[in-house]
């Protein structure tokens, strides 16, 4: 690094390369003042601008789809709020939803004949 800074100030004269012509700052407001005057569009004497107005039924459109949008924003964050607060609740109410006795589990496993061999066999290789 010590190097590169050394080799940078051996080629670097310590002046500045950049210079502006004499007097250029002299009238300088002035002449950006008439460049902008003549680029400005000009308009023409005994002709109005045309006013265009936007129908109702856009403006509408425009106010609906940013109520729904921020429905949607809030609705959805409220939602995701409740999730991130109580994850372990909700675990357990879902594990109580889905949960069965043993006379719905009995029934299932009659139903599929599912006998003991087959449920050791889950139990045991399955898993």
């Amino acid at each position: 690094m010590i190097q590169e800074e050394n080799i940078i100030k051996q080629h670097d004269s310590g002046s500045n390369p950049f210079r502006t012509p004499e007097g250029y700052f002299e009238n300088f407001t002035d002449r950006l003042m008439a460049r902008i005057a003549e680029e400005a569009p000009v308009q023409q004497e005994g002709v109005k601008a045309r006013v265009v107005a936007i129908p109702l039924w856009r403006r509408a459109m425009r106010y609906a789809a940013a109520v729904a949008v921020a429905a949607f924003c809030v609705g959805g964050g409220t939602l995701l709020y409740n999730r991130l607060q109580a994850p372990e609740q909700l675990l357990t109410n879902d594990a109580v939803e889905y949960a069965w006795d043993d006379e719905e589990l009995d029934e299932v496993l009659d139903y599929e004949m599912v006998d003991n061999n087959q449920i050791a066999y889950y139990l045991t290789e399955a898993y």
